[in-house]
């Protein structure tokens, strides 16, 4: 696709589940864990050799796709959020300068929380939104809001 095309997306996507945020971060706050949640990842493995390098990044399998390398920027436990970025992999040849966010923020008293889940990128068209609903559908089931 030609570079004209592109245009910059900042994309807020966020739910309320019914548990307090250190349990709901305990789910989601792992940057190795993301398969265990999101219904989308068959799997997420160390990168070769991530001994021998500074930077944290972990090895996407998607089915169907190829895999890619995501890379931790910072992580946040006590403040329930971290920041990661594409580094390799076809996906991001397309979905260009992609920098997401997960955050959780407490709610009632810590009965409830916030899940937010951010990102910038270039693209063509919104190439994450999708991605992120079905995540938040599975902690939903995980996490139902009592009412």
């Amino acid at each position: 696709m030609a570079d004209y095309k592109y245009r910059d997306w900042h994309i807020i996507r966020a739910i309320k589940l019914g548990a307090p945020a250190a349990t709901v971060w305990g789910v989601v706050g792992g940057f190795f864990n993301i398969h265990t949640w999101h219904p989308d990842i068959d799997m997420t493995e160390l990168v070769p050799n991530q001994t021998e390098m500074s930077a944290v990044r972990r090895l996407l399998t998607f089915p169907g796709q190829p895999k890619t390398t995501e890379q931790l920027i910072f992580m946040d436990n006590e403040g329930y959020h971290y920041r990661y970025k594409w580094h390799e992999g076809a996906w991001g040849e397309y979905v260009q300068d992609y920098v997401a966010d997960i955050r959780v923020f407490s709610l009632d008293l810590d009965l409830s929380s916030v899940m937010q889940w951010s990102s910038t990128f270039r693209c063509d068209q919104d190439a994450v939104s999708d991605f992120y609903r079905r995540g938040f559908r599975s902690l939903q089931e995980r996490f139902p809001e009592v009412r």
